[in-house]
């Protein structure tokens, strides 16, 4: 990929290549000290992989809300790319839909946990890495080949290129995290809901979700356990078969 080929992103963010794991190398740059909005993208058509590190000044609960902000901001930069009425959703906490199949994901990895402004819980760092599957791909570590999972090409947006992605991805997340900053959680809130593909799950104040069971009672999903392992990585037994 030649620099006339890479994403036009925003100001605020400081774009770099790399051959490849763009979350791991970015959570390597941002224990050394790598600024707010320094990106790592990887350098491969079949696949749009990158990572962007953040410096919250929030409490690591709140903070981890920023994967609503992310996963929003990948929908609307995917469906913005798209082909028009190409059915983009979310899946909570971190999956990205199209066709109600899986193409990809968030992720987030957060550093130590330090006081700034008098809250001792204040991550030092947060990553959010994003991962979309462009085309199919055999023995494949992202989503591939069963009902479950798809890749864009599939799913009628061949035209879709990787720069193109990753800069629709940054103008729009971008939208999200002002938004996010000027007028907190609830805004994304509401956005993330309205986009996502089951409607009957709650989800919190504080990014935690619930869902009623069927026997009357409640369910509930801590955000933060959730976000531990991706949930749109390929399963083991698809990946038996490829």
């Amino acid at each position: 990929m030649t620099p006339e080929e890479w994403p036009d992103l925003p100001p605020g963010y400081t774009l770099k290549l790399c051959v490849a794991d763009a979350f791991s190398t970015a959570c390597q740059a941002a224990s050394e000290g790598a600024e707010d909005g320094f990106m790592l993208m990887v350098d491969r058509p079949s696949r749009c992989e990158a990572a962007l590190v953040l410096r919250p000044l929030d409490p690591i609960q709140p903070a981890l809300t920023l994967a609503y902000v992310g996963l929003l901001g990948l929908h609307d930069g995917l469906a913005a790319v798209a082909p028009a009425e190409t059915p983009v959703a979310v899946g909570w906490p971190d999956r990205l839909l199209v066709n109600a199949a899986c193409v990809g994901g968030i992720r987030i990895a957060h550093g130590p946990l330090v006081e700034k402004e008098g809250m001792s819980d204040v991550p030092e760092w947060l990553v959010l890495g994003i991962t979309v599957q462009m085309v199919s791909e055999r023995d494949d570590d992202a989503p591939g080949t069963e009902l479950d999972y798809t890749n864009l090409h599939e799913e009628g947006c061949r035209d879709v290129t990787v720069p193109q992605l990753v800069e629709s991805f940054g103008r729009h997340m971008l939208h999200w995290l002002d938004r996010w900053q000027e007028q907190g959680f609830e805004p994304v809130r509401r956005a993330f809901l309205h986009d996502l593909d089951d409607k009957a799950l709650k989800i919190d104040a504080n990014g935690d979700a619930s869902s009623e069971t069927a026997a009357g009672g409640k369910s509930f999903y801590p955000l933060r356990d959730r976000l531990r392992q991706p949930s749109w990585q390929l399963p083991e037994s698809v990946k038996a078969l490829q």
